[in-house]
C-alpha cells in the first residue's frame, strides 16, 4: 500500500529485531521491509530497499563513530533514522542527533505504542525526543547562565507570532531555505528571524533552539 511507512530494521541482537518486527507487523500503516545485523547488511539492504524510516541500534552506530548515517543519506537520501538506545545520557543524545539522527527513543522504556508514534512522527518529519531528556538538557545547558527575565517569562512573552512559526518548522529539521519557502520570506528574513529568537531564548546553535522548542511545546 502507498501509504504504508517502510521500516528497516537494524540490530545485531537477532531475537530483539524478530521480535520488533512482529510487533510492528500487526500495524497496518508500517511495513517491515528489511532488518540487518552488521553495517554492511544495513548499507546494502538501504541501498537496494530505500526505506522511509531505518530503525538503528546506538551500538551499531557508535561502532564505526557515526560514519553510518551520512552513508544512510548518502545512498538513500529519504530515509530518516530513528536510534533505538539503552543510553540515555542526554550529551550522547545530542551527538546522535548531530550527527543527522531524527530521533530517539529508549529501549529500557520502549513500548509498541511509543514506538509506532516516533516512527510516524519522524516520517512526517518531525524530531523525535523524549521530553524528560531535553528538560534535563535545558536544567544544565540552556537554564544556566540565562538571564533572570528569560527564565521567568513563558515562551508566548518572548517571541512574536512568526518568529514562533520559524522556529515550529526549525524543529522539522528544515533549512534556511526551505523555512523561507514555507512562510513566503526570504532567507535573510529568516536568518534575522533566527538571531532574534537565539538571542531572545539565550541559544547560539540551531540544535539547542530546536531543543527549547521541543521542551516548550513549540514543535
Amino acid at each position: 500500500m502507498d501509504d504504508q511507512i517502510k521500516v528497516v530494521i537494524v540490530d545485531d541482537h537477532r531475537l530483539f529485531r524478530e521480535m520488533m518486527s512482529l510487533a510492528l507487523r500487526q500495524e497496518k500503516h508500517i511495513e517491515i521491509v528489511g532488518e540487518a545485523g552488521n553495517e554492511l547488511q544495513t548499507i546494502d539492504i538501504i541501498s537496494n530497499l530505500k526505506p522511509d524510516i531505518i530503525l538503528l541500534d546506538n551500538v551499531m552506530l557508535e561502532m564505526n563513530g557515526n560514519k553510518i548515517l551520512p552513508t544512510i543519506r548518502e545512498k538513500s537520501p529519504n530515509t530518516k533514522a530513528l536510534i533505538c538506545t539503552d543510553n540515555k545520557d542526554e550529551y550522547t543524545i545530542i551527538k546522535i542527533l548531530k550527527a543527522g539522527a531524527k530521533g530517539y527513543i529508549s529501549k529500557r522504556d520502549m513500548s509498541i505504542s511509543n514506538l509506532i508514534k516516533a516512527i510516524q512522527a519522524v516520517h512526517r518529519g518531525e524530531l523525535w525526543v523524549e521530553r524528560e531528556l531535553i528538560a534535563r538538557f535545558f536544567e544544565r545547558e540552556a537554564v544556566a547562565g540565562s538571564k533572570t527575565e528569560v527564565r521567568t517569562k513563558g515562551p508566548k512573552e518572548l517571541l512574536t507570532p512568526r518568529e514562533k512559526e520559524v522556529l515550529h518548522i526549525l524543529t522539522t529539521g528544515c533549512t534556511n531555505k526551505e523555512i523561507a519557502k514555507a512562510l513566503f520570506i526570504s532567507e535573510k528574513t529568516v536568518k534575522t528571524h533566527l538571531n532574534s529568537i537565539f538571542r531572545k531564548i539565550n541559544v547560539t546553535r540551531r540544535l539547542k533552539a530546536i531543543l527549547y522548542a521541543i521542551n516548550r511545546g513549540l514543535s
